[in-house]
């Protein structure tokens, strides 16, 4: 009875994740986080390692599409310590690693994860499903960091590794992987080259005959015609899947960044520039209902409507008496903070170091132990808001253009919607926070108008720490300093950007923190750095 019922829970936990991916590949992971979290308690329950593999895998990709990457990532790395000796889950594992930077706008570190997956099965001669995935998106990674030549090497080494099981298995790999030959060949000049491929895409889209798949091979086709010298074509291809993708939106961003360039190209800069809007506004509107369904997936799975009510009171309630508790989903949050973190930090830690510094600015400008507790943890959540921003211009290393930077601020409304549900003291600082920390002090900032002491306290606190680490560590246009260099440089936004005596209260924090724990202001690197920030994040012995 017991082999019977355990063979029955198998049964489900395959149907479960067999529908987890099919809602993935059709763009609608949230609604699929719920099925994969219970298929893997379930596997668990039966103690199957190869299920909870499995079922930690789905939890993993879900969440990372979900833009909850940093939660994505660690159901990955609990994939690598089970499979810890099997070589090509070991690869299959880095690859969905790789995606999840990808997901993120971090290319280079996609690259890396993918390389690894390579490197796991580098002694398996035998073709490989891994292999063949991690080449062909590294091939897409390498297209997107204008590393076209290197970008053709892998996707033809992708062709190479594929055989007709793994189009069977995953046909739409098979159509992105001929689009991305199109792409990266156009883009490297050898246009002529794409015909070949052009034809392949149609073909195994046909064979395919799903949206996605004939919205890439119209792309693919467009992007040729453009090369070709027949723009009129090209751009009437585009225009027919647009309209197609705008009814498929897991493809719907990809398909505007194509017409966007086919426009550019073409000469039509007012008509590139009209699509350009409605790309952030869906990457806008995209960001904020992905986080708010992830928040939304924690705060209200099993919870009745009394409960979160009672829960509401207690937290009010002791938030009176003191230091108040957590805010239902505030791990969440912190999760899709680092997550939103990684677009600019490759360690996606921006949020902590900026929480730390906060809370030593705040204690020493005189602000309650307790209050300056409390704007720290808020402070962490300062860029939540990232996601709805193009990760081209979050990634971009120059300063931004108007327009760019129009687009890049929209990412404080877009953390004040995350953040609405303010009923919790934390979450009500954190919006705050969200919304005003690129407020300057002479009201020339974002939102703008909003400026001196109409600037939350809370906000004007993190905005200094924000601009002290973006410049230590190098985040942005900025280049990396000592810790001693970006004193300066943020001295030099006193009265400006910054709050002038709170940029004198800071300077002197970290002068006598450096002095104290001996580390040496004027030396390069995040070492001395790091150190400063951890002996910050040390309970100091006040709550």
């Amino acid at each position: 009875m017991r082999k019977m019922a355990g063979e029955e829970a198998v049964g489900e936990i395959d149907s479960a994740l067999a529908t987890c991916r099919d809602l993935y590949l059709h763009g609608r992971s949230a609604q699929a986080l719920m099925l994969a979290r219970a298929a893997l308690e379930r596997a668990e329950s039966i103690g199957r390692r190869s299920l909870i593999h499995r079922s930690c895998t789905a939890c993993g990709l879900l969440h990372a599409d979900a833009t909850d990457i940093a939660t994505g990532l660690e159901y990955h790395v609990r994939s690598l310590r089970l499979m810890a000796t099997d070589e090509i889950e070991i690869s299959r594992t880095w690859n969905n690693v790789g995606l999840a930077f990808s997901i993120s706008g971090r290319y280079e570190s996609a690259v890396r994860a993918y390389q690894r997956a390579i490197d796991a099965i580098a002694a398996n001669s035998d073709p490989v499903f891994s292999r063949y995935a991690a080449c062909g998106n590294r091939a897409n990674a390498l297209y997107h960091l204008n590393e076209f030549e290197d970008g053709l090497r892998w996707a033809y080494m992708a062709c190479q590794e594929m055989t007709p099981e793994f189009v069977d298995y995953d046909p739409h790999s098979a159509v992105f992987l001929q689009r991305n030959l199109v792409r990266l060949l156009v883009s490297a000049g050898r246009w002529k080259d794409a015909e070949v491929h052009v034809v392949e895409t149609s073909r195994v889209a046909d064979q395919v005959d799903t949206p996605r798949a004939k919205i890439a091979a119209a792309t693919a086709r467009a992007a040729y015609e453009l090369a070709a010298g027949e723009p009129d074509v090209a751009l009437t291809r585009l225009e027919q899947a647009l309209e197609a993708a705008r009814q498929v939106p897991a493809v719907l961003r990809d398909t505007l960044v194509c017409v966007i360039r086919a426009e550019d190209q073409a000469g039509h800069p007012e008509r590139a520039l009209a699509r350009m809007y409605e790309l952030s506004d869906h990457i806008y509107r995209t960001g904020i209902d992905k986080a708010r369904d992830c928040i939304e997936l924690v705060e209200f799975a099993g919870v009745d409507a009394s409960e979160r009510l009672e829960a509401q009171t207690r937290v009010h309630l002791v938030s009176q008496l003191g230091p108040p508790e957590a805010p239902s989903g505030w791990e969440i949050l912190k999760r899709l903070s680092v997550g939103a973190a990684l677009r600019m930090d490759p360690t996606g830690w921006h949020g902590a170091r900026v929480g730390a510094l906060t809370k030593a600015l705040a204690l020493a400008c005189g602000q309650p132990p307790l209050r300056a507790l409390e704007i720290s943890l808020a402070a962490e959540l300062h860029d939540i808001g990232l996601p709805s921003v193009p990760e081209g211009i979050v990634g971009k290393r120059d300063e931004l253009n108007p327009a760019e930077a129009a687009a890049y601020h929209r990412h404080a409304d877009a953390g004040a919607e995350i953040l609405r549900d303010d009923h919790h003291p934390r979450i009500s600082i954190a919006r705050e926070i969200a919304l005003y920390h690129h407020a300057w002090w002479d009201g020339s900032g974002y939102p703008k108008g909003v400026g001196g002491h109409r600037i939350p306290i809370a906000a004007r606190l993190c905005a200094v720490a924000d601009a002290y680490d973006e410049r230590v560590c190098g985040l942005g246009p900025h280049r990396p300093m000592s810790m001693d260099s970006a004193l300066g440089a943020i001295s030099q936004l006193s009265g400006t950007q910054l709050d002038p005596q709170l940029v004198r209260g800071f300077k002197l924090v970290i002068r006598n923190e450096t002095y104290n724990h001996g580390i040496d202001p004027k030396a390069m690197g995040l070492e001395g750095f790091q150190d400063l920030i951890i002996s910050l994040q040390q309970d100091r012995g006040f709550v």
